[in-house]
This record gives C-alpha cells, structure tokens and sequence, in this order.
C-alpha cells in the first residue's frame, strides 16, 4: 500500500503520518500478525547489522592472526634463546680454556700466566676476556675496556661473585652477555675471570627475525582469510539465494527459482534439491487451484439451472400450498447460499495468485465515505461515523471494500434493531486502522486467536454464516501486507479492524493530518 498527501505525486512506496503509534498497538499487530504468518511487506523496522559473511571473516581473521601471532613470537623467541645459548656455550669454554692454562702453570704466578693466555688467546671483536686480580692489576684483551663502563663488571672487579653467574649487563651503547666467575688456588680466592660477548647484533637479529615472522604470517593470514571469503560467499551466497528465493515464494511467487548450473558438489545438489521441491509445490499448489476452480464452476452451473427452474415454477402464477411455498423459498435460499458460498471459495482460492491485487490510488476520505453509505442501509441500526485522515492509498479498492463490508455484515449479525455500529479509519506513524465496532456481545473469551481460520463462527451461529467472511477479511489484509486484528470495543463489543502498514518513502517526510 502507498499513501501519499492529496494531490501530490503518486510515490513507488509508503508515506508515514501522525505522531507515533502506541507502542502496545504494534506490538499487538506485530505478534498476531506473526502467529498467523504472514510478511509484514514494506512494513519493516530494519535494524543496522553485520552481515554473517564480515562476522564470519572477523572472527577467522582474528583467530587465525592470534594463532600465526604465537607462532611468530614463538619463532623468535626460540631463534634468540638458541643463540644465547651457543653464545653462552663460547662464554663457558673460554672459561674452560683459561682454567687449563691455570693448571698447566702451577709454579707461576697469575699475573705471568694470564699475560701469556690472553697474549696468545686472541678473540673477535665482539667478545672480550677480562681477569682482575685480587690486589692487583686487571687484565684484559683488546677492546675490554668498554666492559669498565659498566657498574656491575666493576662489581665483580671489586669483589668477585661467589660462583659463576651469565647475565646481559650493559655498558656504554652496547649490551653485552657477561660470564664471571671466581679464580680460586686451593681454597684461596686470587681473582675473577670475565669474558663477554656484544649481544647487539644478536638482538638486532632477533628482531629482524620476529619481523621477517610477521611478515610472513600476515601474508598467510591475508591468503587464509582471502580464501575462507571467497568459500563463504559461494556457501552463503548460495543460502542468500535459497533465501530470496523462499522470499519471493513468500510472496507468492512459485516461479521462482535458483537455476543452479555450477559443480555437482553439496551445494550445487542442496540447489537442486530446492529447484525441485519448488517444482513439486508449484505443481501442487497449481492442481490445488484448478481443483478449487473446477468444483467451484461445476457447483454454479447445476445451482444456476435448480435455481432458474425453482424461479420459473414461481413466476407461471400456478397456486401452490403454503407447505410448498415454504418449500420453494426455502430451496431458493438454500440455492442462493450456495452460490454465495461458492464466491468466497473462489475467492479465496485467488488470493494464494501473485496478481490477486490490482492495485490503483484511492482517496481514503472517498472511499470511507462509499462504505459507510452502502453499510448503512443493511439494517437499522444506530450507526456512527468518524471523519478518516486525507490521504491517497494505493490499494484494490473492491477487494478492501468487500473486506470492510464484511465485518459491517457481522456486526449487523451481531447487533439488534437500536444497537451501535461505528465505523472508524485512523493512521498514526505506521499504521493505518479501518475498524467496525458494535454493542454487541462481543467475541467469545479464547477465540480470538481462531476467529479468523476458515468455517470459524464466534458465538451464534448464524443461519446463512459458512465462517469464510473473517478468512476473507484476513485474506484481503494479508495480500496489503497487513493484518486483521480482534478486539474489545468501545462501545462495549467486538472491534475488528484491518490494519494496513505505513513507511517512509522517496523524501516524503512525515505529513500532518487534515482534520
């Protein structure tokens, strides 16, 4: 349904009006309209979300770079601890080959044999060995010197660790891995050895490596993600598909169809599958609506021929007994609520088609006013009427008209001679609601959920009431992309009311109502 102010261009979609509804309105016409099943059409509150494929791709991306992250690290960290270690290891051995040179020289002096050692123990420029003799002079091979620039070699200088100790020391601009450890002869502490080794390089390394595992796993994690995007929009693509293709059957479109043509695989043979389960449907549905058709139009043409001769016998004067008078005019009756009945088969039969509306602008205010002119005369009864908003609807007037005319016609069956009957249309933000309400004695306490269903009769039952006129109504207002709603009225009854939706559309803004 489009609405749109009087005398402006008709829009493609809806204009909402009013102030906003009552919240417990539309949740009333959301949850009933709900339980019966039907799609609220253009009227729907769409909420701002992320589609399943970005959630999807986030959550792999985020465990896959968390997963090739510890890795990274992992690597690194294994990289530097197996370097420290070798460097370690070259640290302990020149410690080793300085003690043997200690040994091999028992008559010596320390001063003499740690000359000589460093003399003919030349090292890299990376490494340095450093010996400080308790009392005297500290040796130490070229380049040591950087080592005094650090607090705690000149610790260990100065008093010499109790046993032997591996740790990063800085000194100056350079961090270097020290080994100290006691020089002992006998029992007597003479000294401490120091050697080091320059960790920047290998700290350098270490970096460059934990970059170099990056690099490498953002690359993986840019073709894992790559490649689970591309199977999740064939996987979803094809649920999306299945998706808009059970909507438009929704709708009532059975022609729709996925026409699937790619590789034979779950999903090719999931589309296939659905193609033919639509197939059988569509058959179905189709065979159900001829059958309809057909009984339907064999059931007018014998009814049409008794009924013609049951009003030839009337009409040629021949007198008749008051026992077959009555007969007559009840089989005439009978005939004509047969005939009835059959209409409102075929109706509803048409309204499972895709084009059981047609559809043209309709002026509310007009069209309010026909209906509660041709309901005013179906019987005396006190009757009311309530201006309706002015506004343009785009609708099948006849099919709305016969809806409406409907509930007045149960209303009347409802009410005696004096009782009320009113006759309402009011719109707020999102709904419009054309409402019948009577002082009757309203619907039955538990069947207001089964009041509309088809041969359903609420507390008499009528002498001329199959129960189709509520499935007719509720029909019409589903095919609008509405409802059809019960409730208690005002003037103490039942109200039933066809709510039809209203949205925004193509810049019309909100529109006051004319009163």
């Amino acid at each position: 349904m489009t609405v749109v102010p009087n005398g402006a261009e008709m829009p493609l979609g809806l204009v909402a009006l009013g102030p906003e509804p009552p919240a417990t309105d539309q949740a009333e016409f959301s949850a009933r309209s709900s339980r019966r099943g039907f799609r609220l059409g253009p009227w729907k509150i769409w909420r701002w979300r992320i589609g399943t494929v970005p959630r999807l791709i986030a959550g792999l991306s985020i465990v896959t770079a968390a997963v090739f992250g510890l890795v990274s690290v992992q690597v690194a960290q294994t990289f530097k601890s197996h370097a420290l270690g070798i460097t370690r290891g070259i640290l302990i051995d020149d410690l080793g080959e300085y003690s043997r040179a200690l040994e091999a020289a028992p008559g010596s002096s320390i001063f003499s044999t740690t000359s000589r050692y460093l003399a003919s123990h030349q090292v890299d420029a990376s490494r340095a060995i450093m010996v400080g003799i308790k009392g005297g002079a500290t040796l130490g091979s070229r380049g040591s010197e950087q080592l005094l620039k650090s607090s705690q070699v000149k610790a260990w200088l100065a008093a010499a660790p109790a046993s032997t100790v591996v740790q990063g020391v800085p000194a100056g601009n350079k961090h270097y891995l020290v080994l100290a450890s006691p020089i002992r002869q006998g029992t007597r502490l003479v000294g401490v050895f120091i050697a080091a080794a320059d960790e920047t390089s290998l700290l350098a390394e270490s970096r460059q490596v934990m970059l170099l595992a990056i690099a490498e796993a953002a690359i993986a994690v840019a073709f894992t993600v790559g490649a689970g995007y591309l199977l999740l929009r064939r996987v979803l693509g094809m649920v999306g598909g299945i998706t808009s293709t059970a909507a438009g059957i929704a709708d009532g479109d059975l022609s729709r169809r996925l026409d699937y043509s790619g590789p034979d695989d779950e999903m090719g043979t999931m589309a296939k599958t659905f193609d033919y389960m639509i197939d059988r449907l569509d058959a179905t549905v189709a065979e159900q609506r001829r059958l309809l058709s057909d009984v339907s139009h064999q059931l007018k043409t014998p009814l049409t021929i008794v009924r013609g001769n049951l009003e030839l016998i009337e009409r040629l004067g021949e007198p008749l007994s008051p026992e077959n008078q009555e007969s007559l005019q009840y089989a005439l009756e009978e005939i004509q609520y047969m005939s009835r009945l059959i209409d409102q088969l075929l109706m509803l039969g048409r309204t499972m088609e895709r084009d059981f509306l047609q559809t043209e602008p309709v002026d509310l205010r007009a069209f309010m006013a026909d209906v509660f002119a041709a309901a005013s005369v179906m019987a005396p009864r006190s009757w009311s009427y309530a201006e309706p908003p002015d506004l343009v609807l785009l609708i099948d007037a006849p099919k709305l008209r016969g809806a409406i005319l409907n509930l007045v016609e149960n209303a009347v069956k409802a009410t005696g001679e004096g009782d009320e009957i009113e006759i309402a249309a009011r719109a707020d933000q999102h709904l419009l609601t054309i409402s019948v309400g009577d002082s009757g004695p309203g619907v039955p306490p538990g069947m207001e959920a089964s009041i509309f269903g088809r041969f359903e009769r609420g507390s008499r039952t009528y002498a001329k009431g199959a129960g189709l006129g509520l499935s007719i109504v509720d029909a019409v207002a589903r095919a609008h992309s509405g409802a059809a709603l019960v409730g208690r009225s005002r003037l103490g009854g039942a109200e039933f009311s066809v709510v039809l939706p209203l949205s925004l559309a193509n810049g019309y803004g909100a529109v006051e109502e004319h009163t």
